[in-house]
């Protein structure tokens, strides 16, 4: 069990958000009665915007009663997460805590419910990006149908391959079956998250609290 929780430690430090969650829940198969690890796997589904979730484990954590760091800790992250249940009660939307990056918001996603990356949030850009590499990782082909895309970027117009990812998580929200084309986009994004998935939902970025909510159709 020390292992599992090494484990997903190291795998949130890295970024890899859902991987920390899965180590955290096999830990606790194991030691279903570990505060710690019930603590742990809060904070990683706070930063994957499962907010409701997020909560659960905290409680959980604090029903166990654990020592008084974690028990201050775990009382601490509630606070910060229980506005944000309330306001996605009140609203029905989903609530996803983003990232200030170089000016810009970045997103935590999950791309075929396996692979953690950092998307930008673009509410203007027409389709999603994806970087070769993640493609490549995700099994992501080109469509052999479709012409490559004329994109116009900072350095000029460019092309990029058309391709359909299956799968697409953002917080609690799955959309399958997204268009996006492949094309590099820097060292500190995996890709950008246009209105190819945006579009479908009632989007709001709120720049001043850092989040963007979600809103079905």
């Amino acid at each position: 069990m020390p292992e599992l929780n090494e484990a997903g430690t190291r795998a949130y430090h890295r970024g890899d958000f859902a991987g920390a969650e899965r180590f955290y829940r096999d830990a606790l198969r194991q030691a279903p009665r570990d505060a710690v690890l019930h603590y742990h796997l809060g904070v990683t589904l706070t930063r994957l915007s499962r907010w409701q979730d997020a909560a659960d484990a905290f409680r959980t954590a604090l029903r166990l009663r654990p020592s008084a760091e974690v028990a201050s800790a775990a009382r601490e992250a509630l606070r910060g997460i229980e506005p944000l249940l309330r306001v996605r009660s009140r609203e029905e939307s989903e609530l996803v805590r983003l990232t200030r990056v170089g000016g810009v918001w970045v997103a935590d996603v999950l791309v075929n419910g396996r692979y953690a990356a950092r998307f930008l949030v673009d509410t203007g850009a027409s389709i999603c990006v994806i970087s070769p590499r993640l493609a490549a990782q995700a099994g992501l082909r080109p469509d052999p149908d479709a012409d490559p895309l004329r994109l116009m970027t900072l350095s000029g117009t460019t092309t990029g391959q058309l391709v359909t990812i299956p799968s697409l998580r953002i917080g609690s929200i799955e959309s399958h079956d997204i268009r996006a084309v492949v094309h590099a986009t820097g060292e500190m994004f995996d890709g950008i998250l246009g209105n190819t998935f945006l579009g479908r939902y009632s989007a709001t970025l709120d720049q001043k609290r850092g989040v963007l909510s979600l809103e079905g159709r």
